[in-house]
C-alpha cells in the first residue's frame, strides 16, 4: 500500500515537472513570437534612389504618424459593392451608413486596442482612433519612432528639395501584420500638389454661360435643377478668402454659395500658396451647382492631414459628391499609402458617395520625369479620374469641339510639358466594370486605365477665377484665368450634383459611386448621347481616339443627356423632359460657417 502511494506521488511529481516545462516552453515560444518582426511592404521612399543623404534627423524632432489599419471581410465588401451598383441586384443602391460599414468591415475593437497598446508600449502618444477604425494617429520623437519601427530616419537633399525619410522599410511585430496596413509620417518627401495652371496674362476665361452652354447644362437650369438640397464636399489642403468668392459671384451674376468650413487636424483655415486652388474649386462648383451646399474640408498638407481629411469627409457622410483637385504621382505616394486611401474610398462607394479627382497636369508623365505614370487618387478604382481637354465653343456659345490638352512647351513643372493626366496604374488592376469600346487597346496591360472622363482644362481655354491672395500668385485686380484638371474635376463634381438633383426630383436614388454607370452608358447605345467623344490631340504620349482612350477617357459630359439616360437608375430608358421653371435670383453674400475639428481621429477611442 505504501509502495503504491509513493509511486503515485512520484508520478505526480514527474507530471508536474513535465507540465511546468511545457508551460515554460509555450511561454518562451509566445514571447519569441511576439518579438518576431516583419518588414512592411510598400513602405520604402522612392525619392531616396535619387536623393543624397546630408545628415541625421534631430532625435528630439516630433513625427506625426498616421497608422493605416486593414479592412475586415474585404471579399464580402467587394461582393456587396458589386451588388449595390448592379441594377439587376436586390441590393441595388442600398447604400450603407458609416455605422453599418464599421460594423461589417472595420477592424475590431480588439484589433484597434492591440495597435494602441503597442504604440503606448513604445512610448508613443496616441492622439486618437478614427470612428471607422481605419486610422490611428500618434506622435513621438524621431528617436522613439525609430525604435518603435526599427528604422533609421535621415535628412536628404534632391536638388533644392530638402526632406527627411526612413532609410529602410519599417518593421512591426508579426502579430500586428494582419492588422496594420501602413505607417505614414516617417517621411515628408512628398506633398500633394494643387493641379492648377495659371495664365500669365489675365484674360477672360470661361464662366457659367460658356460652360453651361458647351456641356448642355442649361436645360437643367431652365427646369429649376440647380443642386437644391444637395451637398458637395471640397477637399482642400489650404484655405481661401471668402471675399474673393463673394466678388466672383457678384461679377458673374450667380447665387452666393452657402459655405461651411470643416477644419481638420488643427488647420487654421488661412489662405496661403494653395489658395487659388481652393478658390477655383469653390467658384466652379458654385457656377455649375449654384444652390448646392458646399462643405470645404481643410487639412494640413501631410500624410496625416491628407488621410484624416479624406476620412473625415467619408465618416461625416454629409456630402453625396466630393471634388478633389490635389494629387501626387502613384510611384512617389507609395503602395502602402495608396492601399490605405483605397480602404477609405471603398467606404465612400459603399455609402453612395461620388468622388471626382483631377488626373494631373503633366500629361502621361505624372512624376514629372521621363517615366510614364498616373496620378493618385485619380487612379484609384473607387475614384473618378478627370482628364483635360482644350474646349472650343461653337456658334451661340454651344459646344464646338475639343482636343486632348497638350502643351509641350509649358515646362514649369514637368520637363515634357503640361497636359491632361492619363495612362496605366502601376498599383491597381483594371476593374471588371471598366469595359467599353476602346478600353482594350494597344497599351492595355491588365491595370486600371486613367482617366475615366475629361473636361476643359487647357489654360488657353481656361476658367475665369477671382483671387486676390498674393501668397498664391494672384493679382491685386483679382481677375485671372486658370486651367488644369483641377478645374475639370469640380466641373464634373458640380454636374454630378445636378444629375443627383434631377434624379431625385423624378423619384430616383442618387448615382453614388459613378464609375460603373459611366462605363455602362458608354458600353451600350443610349437614347441620349452622354459624352462628347474627343478624337484629336494627345497628352504628350497617348493619343485621343474614337471611344475610350488614355488621353481623355470616355470624353466630356453632356450633362442633360446623362441625367436623362440615368432617370430609371440604370443606363437605359427614355426619360421625359423636365418641366421648365424660373431660375432663382442670386443672393447678396455667401454664408460661411466654420466647424473646427482638431483631429478626425478623436471620434472614437477603443
Amino acid at each position: 500500500m505504501k509502495h503504491r502511494l509513493m509511486q503515485a506521488l512520484w508520478l505526480w511529481v514527474v507530471a508536474a515537472v513535465v507540465l511546468g516545462a511545457a508551460i515554460a516552453g509555450v511561454s518562451i515560444m509566445a514571447h519569441a513570437q511576439s518579438d518576431q518582426r516583419v518588414p512592411m511592404v510598400g513602405q520604402t521612399v522612392p525619392l531616396l534612389k535619387q536623393a543624397k543623404k546630408v545628415g541625421e534627423v534631430n532625435a528630439g524632432q516630433t513625427l506625426n504618424l498616421s497608422i493605416g489599419l486593414r479592412l475586415q471581410n474585404e471579399d464580402v465588401l467587394l461582393q456587396l459593392l458589386q451588388n449595390v451598383y448592379n441594377p439587376h441586384s436586390a441590393q441595388y443602391h442600398h447604400f450603407l451608413t458609416p455605422q453599418q460599414f464599421a460594423d461589417q468591415f472595420s477592424p475590431t475593437l480588439e484589433q484597434r486596442q492591440q495597435v494602441v497598446d503597442y504604440l503606448h508600449n513604445q512610448s508613443l502618444a496616441v492622439d486618437g482612433v478614427a470612428s471607422n477604425g481605419l486610422l490611428v494617429n500618434a506622435h513621438g520623437t524621431a528617436a522613439q519612432v525609430e525604435a518603435a519601427f526599427q528604422v533609421q530616419v535621415h535628412q536628404y537633399q534632391l536638388g533644392s528639395h530638402a526632406f527627411y525619410a526612413n532609410a529602410n522599410a519599417p518593421t512591426i511585430p508579426a502579430f500586428l501584420s494582419t492588422v496594420i496596413l501602413s505607417v505614414g509620417g516617417l517621411d515628408n518627401s512628398v506633398q500633394l500638389h494643387p493641379l492648377t495652371r495659371q495664365v500669365p496674362t489675365p484674360r477672360a476665361g470661361f464662366a457659367q454661360p460658356e460652360l453651361a452652354g458647351a456641356y448642355d447644362i442649361n436645360p437643367l437650369y431652365q427646369a429649376g435643377v440647380q443642386g437644391k438640397g444637395q451637398t458637395v464636399a471640397v477637399f482642400e489642403l489650404d484655405g481661401y478668402q471668402p471675399a474673393d468668392i463673394s466678388q466672383f459671384a457678384t461679377e458673374h451674376h450667380i447665387s452666393q454659395p452657402s459655405l461651411s468650413n470643416v477644419l481638420v487636424d488643427g488647420y487654421d483655415g488661412s489662405a496661403n500658396a494653395g489658395a487659388i486652388e481652393a478658390e477655383l474649386d469653390i467658384e466652379v462648383l458654385n457656377e455649375i451647382a449654384p444652390q448646392a451646399q458646399q462643405l470645404v474640408y481643410e487639412g494640413p498638407n501631410s500624410t496625416q492631414g491628407v488621410n484624416d481629411t479624406y476620412n473625415r469627409i467619408v465618416t461625416d457622410n454629409q456630402a453625396q459628391v466630393v471634388s478633389v483637385s490635389w494629387g501626387e504621382c502613384e510611384t512617389q505616394s507609395g503602395a502602402a499609402e495608396l492601399q490605405t486611401l483605397d480602404g477609405i474610398f471603398k467606404q465612400a462607394a459603399a455609402q453612395g458617395i461620388s468622388i471626382f479627382s483631377a488626373s494631373g497636369d503633366s500629361g502621361a508623365y505624372d512624376c514629372n520625369d521621363q517615366n510614364l505614370a498616373v496620378d493618385s487618387p485619380a487612379s484609384d478604382p473607387y475614384v473618378t479620374g478627370v482628364g483635360g481637354t482644350n474646349l472650343q465653343l461653337g456658334n451661340g456659345g454651344t459646344y464646338g469641339s475639343e482636343s486632348a490638352w497638350s502643351s509641350p512647351t509649358d515646362t514649369q513643372r514637368s520637363p515634357n510639358g503640361a497636359g491632361g493626366g492619363g495612362g496605366l496604374s502601376n498599383t491597381f488592376s483594371k476593374p471588371t466594370w471598366q469595359v467599353a469600346p476602346g478600353v482594350d487597346n494597344q497599351y492595355s496591360n491588365g491595370m486600371r486605365e486613367v482617366p475615366d472622363v475629361s473636361a476643359d482644362a487647357d489654360p488657353a481655354s481656361g476658367y475665369a477665377v477671382y483671387c486676390t491672395v498674393a501668397a498664391s500668385g494672384c493679382p491685386s485686380s483679382g481677375d485671372v484665368t486658370v486651367g488644369g484638371t483641377s478645374a475639370a474635376a469640380p466641373l464634373w463634381a458640380g454636374s454630378a450634383v445636378l444629375i443627383n438633383d434631377f434624379l431625385q426630383q423624378h423619384g430616383q436614388q442618387r448615382v453614388g459611386w459613378v464609375n460603373p454607370l459611366l462605363y455602362q452608358l458608354a458600353n451600350s447605345q443610349q437614347t441620349y448621347a452622354p459624352f462628347h467623344d474627343v478624337t484629336s490631340g494627345n497628352n504628350l504620349y497617348y493619343s485621343a481616339d474614337a471611344n475610350y482612350d488614355l488621353a481623355t477617357g470616355l470624353g466630356s459630359p453632356d450633362v442633360y443627356n446623362i441625367a436623362r439616360d440615368g432617370i430609371n437608375g440604370a443606363p437605359t430608358g427614355n426619360a421625359p423632359d423636365p418641366t421648365p421653371t424660373v431660375v432663382v435670383a442670386p443672393t447678396d453674400t455667401p454664408v460661411v460657417t466654420t466647424t473646427p475639428v482638431q483631429s478626425p481621429a478623436t471620434n472614437a477611442q477603443p
